[in-house]
């Protein structure tokens, strides 16, 4: 019992609950902003378009935490959603279509693992 404890208490964050939420607030923020860069890309990208909207909604869903494994992935997510805006620039600039697909793909696996948290 005193072990789970002490492990519990080890791997969470240093009592400060407005970081996590401010690390929330930039990841709605930077979703919705993806969201309308996206709308940009040509109607060859519709499925790549519908999933950044659905990854959208899901990241409000995010529940806050203290663990450090959670604000790690939040900034892993950030990082994400920074590459896959990339991406789109990149399209929209006429080269590497290949890129919005691979860096969505990481964007939803990231996402995944931050939801399944609690």
């Amino acid at each position: 019992m005193k072990i789970t404890d002490f492990m519990k208490r080890l791997f969470q964050k240093s009592g400060n609950k407005k970081e996590n939420s401010d690390l929330l607030e930039r990841i709605d923020l930077s979703m919705n902003l993806l969201v309308q860069k996206s709308q940009n890309l040509n109607s060859q990208f519709d499925e790549e378009k519908k999933q950044i909207a659905e990854l959208a909604e899901e990241a409000k869903k995010i529940a806050g935490s203290n663990e450090i494994f959670s604000a790690k992935l939040e900034q892993d997510i950030l990082g994400n959603i920074t590459a896959v805006s990339s991406a789109c620039d990149s399209v929209l600039s006429g080269s590497n279509e290949s890129a919005v697909k691979e860096t969505l793909a990481s964007l939803k696996t990231v996402l995944a693992q931050r939801m399944a948290l609690k």
